[in-house]
């Protein structure tokens, strides 16, 4: 058995810079780091838009209201300290109709109201920033967040992994997978993971934090938390550009829906390197890492989650969520996706409409760990934490959790800092 004062289980981004956080809060507490791959953020963290949020969308009186400004700034500073390549991009909404060009207004206030520096602008203005805006009508403004960037998301996991090493109370174990709980009770977690190949070694902590991502919420139930929520696993499918196009400044998003908000559309963002990325689409995952049709399939899981989405798509609550998802679908299509890109963009115009194809690959996808109410039925939108003396849980740590880890890191310490938990 290794013993521990403190264990984190999930090395993404979130989990990563806890660790790095918590050997600061406690120099004299042995720290141990548990990722069951071979690497850190293999995951998520690394299957993104890498795109540092603003924070203006999300509702004030929302937890990620108050970190992602903060979110922004901290990593920024973070990616400009460690050398990890940032692209200062900014961020434009283009409004394609109407209705769409007065929600950006609404959209402007709440960004005043989360304190987000944000910009209406006429269409000349906005020109001189991004030439490729997409002009669907001369009377429209484009709102423009300034302080959106993107930076390399491989990047910053291989800078916190560096982090961690330099931090002499804190043990990294890859290729160790938590897999089962044996006792829980005060001041003492025994729990088991898998050394691979197929190794199990007992590990012993006097607090156990969950950072497990996907697999959060199986983790928590083990705890007696997450008793009415499931992950709702939701994935994400990008293009990249295989040849050189014409290379854009900023990021280009539609307006979000104003019901819901659960999916922000098809977008292009730029990578460090100048690539142009179209998407994500967003459609259910049938298992939890479900990247491709065949890759960790776990048949328990297809089980749950098939079960949930039928139960969810017949439910009279749950029409929008049915409609969304129906919209969702379509767009899997690599020609929609293009076709989507068309309508924010003018930079794909000067390619022949008979090449676009050849122009772009499909890149990683990404799974989106959303959790579900099945009480309500309903996705939760804003970050959940569970916790007691013994164990901290995080739920539902999906977009902005990337932007918002390091002020998170803060937020949860802060928060078993005031309850004596350690």
């Amino acid at each position: 058995m290794i013993s521990f004062d403190i264990a984190v289980i999930g090395g993404g981004v979130v989990g990563g810079m806890l660790t790095r956080t918590l050997s600061a809060r406690y120099p004299n507490h042995k720290i141990g780091l548990f990722e069951k791959e071979s690497g850190l953020g293999l995951h998520t963290s690394t299957r993104n838009s890498a795109v540092l949020h603003a924070g203006f969308y999300y509702a004030s009186n929302t937890v990620k209201a108050s970190l992602c400004r903060e979110g922004n700034k901290t990593l920024t500073q973070y990616c400009l300290d460690h050398k990890v390549n940032l692209r200062k991009t900014g961020k434009f909404l283009v409004a394609r109709n109407s209705v769409e060009n007065e929600r950006l207004a609404q959209i402007k206030k709440q960004g005043d109201i989360n304190g987000v520096e944000l910009e209406l602008m006429e269409v000349d203005r906005a020109l001189k920033i991004e030439k490729y805006l997409k002009v669907n009508d001369k009377n429209f403004q484009f709102l423009y967040s300034p302080t959106t960037s993107v930076a390399d998301n491989k990047g910053l996991m291989k800078s916190i992994h560096e982090d961690l090493k330099q931090c002499k109370n804190v043990q990294v174990f890859t290729n160790h997978k938590y897999t089962d709980l044996i006792e829980n009770k005060d001041q003492q977690t025994l729990f088991n993971v898998l050394k691979m190949p197929n190794e199990k070694q007992l590990v012993s902590a006097k607090y156990f934090i969950n950072a497990g991502g996907l697999y959060a919420d199986v983790i928590a139930k083990q705890f007696n938390f997450c008793n009415k929520y499931v992950i709702w696993p939701f994935k994400g499918s990008y293009l990249i550009n295989n040849r050189p196009i014409p290379e854009a400044n900023a990021i280009i998003y539609p307006v979000p829906p104003l019901a819901g908000n659960y999916f922000l559309g098809i977008h292009t963002t730029l990578t460090t390197d100048g690539h142009l990325k179209i998407g994500p689409s967003i459609f259910p995952a049938l298992w939890r890492e479900q990247y491709n049709w065949k890759d960790n399939f776990v048949f328990s899981e297809f089980s749950q989650i098939l079960s949930l989405n039928v139960q969810n798509v017949l439910s009279k609550d749950m029409k929008f969520y049915a409609q969304s998802l129906l919209n969702e679908l379509k767009k899997i299509n690599k020609t929609y996706m293009i076709k989507e890109a068309k309508k924010l963009t003018t930079q794909l115009d000067q390619i022949p409409e008979n090449q676009l194809h050849e122009y772009f690959d499909r890149g990683k996808p990404g799974i989106r760990s959303q959790l579900f109410d099945t009480e309500q039925r309903k996705m939760e939108q804003d970050f959940i934490f569970e916790h007691d003396k013994n164990s901290f849980h995080l739920l539902n740590v999906a977009s902005p959790g990337w932007t918002c880890s390091i002020p998170m890191s803060e937020y949860i310490c802060d928060i078993i800092s005031k309850n004596n938990y350690i």
